[in-house]
């Protein structure tokens, strides 16, 4: 056996023992997709989408918390600064988990095009995504830009159901 089959052959062994399949893992993707998407959207409804006013950061700074006078002298309050930051935390997480979901794809299902392909459609809208999320904030809420957000937000969403439901019928 050549060397780099002899690594793959490796990889595939370390990973079929972890105790966590891949579906699992598409799953836990899935939802924190969906939990991102409910808590845009709620952060929306309660007019928080400029109360971190810069991005990526919020308020020059990655936790806005650990400074009060931040939030004391913010025309926004605690509550929906937030939202709002908690939203880019967990869609920061979601991207990672995508990430790993698409990897993962392509070594446990490389025989599986749907769920191979269907993870990478997520990951390559991903940075799409991010920026649009970051244009959000810097064009002051553009409705058109608002509109795509959710858009491309709920074609990964598609995906991830797609790359899920497959990889739990295929087991």
């Amino acid at each position: 056996m050549s060397q780099a089959r002899l690594r793959r052959h490796d990889i595939r062994t370390a990973i079929s023992r972890i105790p966590v399949e891949y579906r699992h893992i598409a799953s836990l993707t899935l939802l924190v997709t969906y939990i991102v998407m409910l808590l845009g959207a709620y952060t929306s409804a309660i007019g928080a989408g400029l109360s971190c006013p810069d991005w990526p950061t919020c308020y020059g700074t990655w936790v806005p918390f650990l400074q009060p006078e931040i939030i004391a002298n913010s025309p926004y309050s605690a509550l929906q600064i937030f939202a709002e930051w908690a939203h880019r935390g967990l869609a920061m997480t979601a991207g990672v988990l995508i990430v790993g979901t698409t990897l993962g794809a392509w070594v446990t299902h490389r025989n599986t095009p749907i769920v191979k392909w269907s993870a990478t459609a997520a990951l390559v809208l991903l940075p799409l995504q991010v920026i649009l999320g970051g244009l959000t904030v810097t064009e002051d809420l553009q409705p058109t830009i608002v509109t795509t957000h959710l858009g491309v937000a709920i074609l990964i969403l598609l995906c991830l159901l797609t790359t899920c439901l497959v990889a739990y019928l295929r087991r």
